[in-house]
C-alpha cells in the first residue's frame, strides 16, 4: 500500500489560476453563481511506499527543496472549500486529483503547463491519467503495475457528479474486473457509498456492486475523509435508464423489467432494516414541514408554472398531516437508497442491480443521509418511468408508464410489507405526496434549463394532486 501524506494546500499561484479557469467547466463541478474557492488539503503519494514530504501542491517532492519538478508523473489530490448560497448547506468540499509531470511527459487529461520556480510542470486531471487510477489503486492494496491494471480501461462517459473508471483487468472475486469512482464531492466522516455496500457485501447481498475498498484519509482535526471507492465490474451491463429508453422507443413494454426492479427495491429495504441501525420513529410533523417548505420554494421559484396549483398542493400536504397525525402507533424509518432512479440501477446477464447511495446531491448530507421512509425510494423510480417514457420516445407515453409504474408497484408491496403502524390509505397519500415533492423539483429544473421538458414533470405534479383525474 503506498503512503500517504496529508498537508494544507498551497498551490503555486500558476497552478491555482489554471484551476480557477478549468474548474467551472466540468460537468461534476458543484459550484454554482458566486462560489468562493479555498485550497484545504493536498495529498500526496510518495514512490516505493515512502510519504511525500516538502514541496508543494505544484512540483511535489524534491530533494534540492523544489527546484526541478519530479519527472515521472506523480499525483496529488487537492481538497478546495467551496462557498457560495446556492451550494448544498452554503459549502462543500471539492476533491482534485492532479497529475504532475515535467513537459516531456504530457499525457491524458492534459489541463495545461505552468512556469513555476521549480520549472515547467504539466498539470492533467488526474481523473482522467492513468497514473492518478494506479496511485490511487495501489494506495488501496491492489498490486500490479501501471500498463498491466490499466489494460483497457476508459472513464466512464456521462457521469456528472464523480468519475468513474472502468478497469477490466483489475483482479477481483468474480473475475470481472473493477470500477474506481473517484469522488469529487467529499464529506467528513463515513461516506454513504462505502458503508452501504460495504454492510450489504458483507451480508452476502448480490443486489449491489461487489464492494472491494475505499481510500480514506485522516483529515487532522476533522473526521477521516473517504476520497475513492473500488467495486467489482459488473459485467455486461447496462445502465438502467438506457434500457427503459432503449424499450420506449421501441414501443415495448417495460413491465417485466419493472416487477424486477420492484422485487430488487423491496429486498434493498429489507436488507438495510437488517445491516443498518434503524432510524427514530418519524417525526410527522417535521416530516410535512419539509415537504411544505420545498413546495413552497417551488412554487417561488416557478411560479408561472405552479401557482395556480398552490392551494392544491397544500391540500393534499394538509391532509397528509391529518393522517400522520391520527396513526395509533409511530412508523419506523431506515437507512433507504435516497436518490433512486432508473440511472441508478445497471442491468446485467439476466438481474438488475442498484448502486451509488450517496442521496441527493442537491441536499446537505446530514439531510440526504438520514434515515427516512422505503417509500421515498419507491417515489424516485417512479418519476423516473416518467422520464424514460417520454425521453425514449413511446408512441404512448401515457400507457408505457402506467404499465412499468403497475408492475413495479405490484412487485414491491408483494415482497415487502408496509412498516408498523402505517396502514394502506395513508401510505398511500405518503406516496403521492413523495412523488409530488420530487416533481416539483423537476418542474424547478426543468423551468430553469429544459423548458421543452416541463410538461413531463407537470403531468406528475397532477396526476398526485388528482388521482382520479
Amino acid at each position: 500500500m503506498v503512503d500517504v501524506s496529508v498537508q494544507s494546500a498551497t498551490p503555486d499561484p500558476s497552478v491555482g489560476d489554471l484551476l480557477a479557469a478549468w474548474l467551472p467547466t466540468q460537468r461534476w463541478y458543484p459550484g454554482a453563481g458566486e462560489v468562493s474557492v479555498e485550497p484545504w488539503l493536498a495529498v500526496t503519494f510518495g514512490p516505493d511506499g515512502e510519504v511525500d514530504g516538502g514541496g508543494d501542491v505544484a512540483t511535489g517532492p524534491a530533494s534540492d527543496g523544489g527546484a526541478v519538478p519530479t519527472a515521472e508523473p506523480h499525483l496529488v489530490l487537492l481538497l478546495v472549500r467551496l462557498t457560495g448560497p446556492a451550494l448544498p448547506g452554503g459549502e462543500l468540499v471539492a476533491q482534485v486529483p492532479l497529475v504532475l509531470s515535467d513537459v516531456e511527459h504530457v499525457g491524458l487529461g492534459h489541463i495545461g503547463t505552468v512556469s513555476t520556480d521549480a520549472g515547467d510542470v504539466a498539470v492533467h486531471d488526474g481523473g482522467a491519467h492513468p497514473t492518478g487510477w494506479v496511485t490511487l489503486l495501489h494506495a488501496m492494496g491492489v498490486p500490479g503495475d501501471l500498463d498491466t491494471l490499466t489494460e483497457r480501461a476508459r472513464v466512464l462517459a456521462g457521469e456528472q457528479s464523480n468519475t468513474s473508471v472502468i478497469l477490466p483487468a483489475v483482479p477481483s472475486p468474480g473475475g470481472t474486473g473493477a470500477m474506481l469512482k473517484i469522488l469529487r464531492t467529499v464529506a467528513d466522516g463515513p461516506h454513504p457509498d462505502v458503508v452501504v455496500p460495504e454492510a450489504l457485501t458483507a451480508d452476502g447481498w448480490d443486489g449491489v456492486p461487489r464492494f472491494l475498498g475505499a481510500l480514506e484519509v485522516d483529515a487532522g482535526d476533522a473526521e477521516p475523509v473517504h476520497l475513492a471507492i473500488l467495486s467489482e465490474l459488473v459485467p455486461n451491463a447496462e445502465d438502467g435508464f438506457e434500457l427503459a429508453c432503449d424499450l420506449a422507443s421501441r414501443d415495448e413494454s417495460f413491465a417485466p423489467d419493472a416487477a424486477a426492479l420492484g422485487r430488487l427495491l423491496a429486498e434493498l429495504h429489507l436488507r438495510l432494516a437488517r445491516v443498518l441501525p434503524a432510524g427514530p420513529p418519524l417525526d410527522a410533523a417535521a416530516f410535512v414541514a419539509g415537504l411544505r417548505r420545498r413546495a413552497e420554494r417551488a412554487v417561488a421559484e416557478a411560479p408561472d408554472a405552479l401557482a395556480g396549483r398552490a392551494d392544491e398542493i397544500v391540500a393534499l400536504l394538509d391532509e397528509l398531516e391529518a393522517r400522520l397525525a391520527g396513526l395509533s402507533a409511530p412508523v419506523p424509518t431506515q437507512h433507504v437508497h435516497g436518490d433512486l432512479h432508473l440511472g441508478q440501477t445497471l442491468a446485467g446477464d439476466g438481474t438488475w442491480k442498484v448502486l451509488d447511495f450517496e442521496g441527493e446531491p442537491q441536499r446537505p448530507v446530514a439531510e440526504r443521509t438520514a434515515p427516512d421512509l422505503p417509500l421515498r425510494d419507491v417515489a424516485g423510480m417512479l418519476r423516473s418511468f416518467d422520464y424514460a417514457a417520454a425521453v425514449g420516445g413511446a408512441h404512448e407515453p401515457e400507457r408505457w408508464r402506467t404499465d412499468a409504474a403497475a408492475a413495479f408497484l405490484e412487485a414491491y408491496r408483494a415482497a415487502s410489507p408496509l412498516p408498523p403502524g402505517l396502514d394502506d390509505d395513508t401510505a398511500e397519500v405518503v406516496l403521492r405526496a413523495l412523488v409530488l415533492d420530487k416533481a416539483l423539483y423537476e418542474v424547478v429544473y426543468e423551468s430553469r434549463h429544459r423548458p421543452a421538458w416541463l410538461p413531463i414533470p407537470l403531468a406528475a405534479v397532477d396526476r398526485a394532486l388528482d388521482p382520479t383525474g
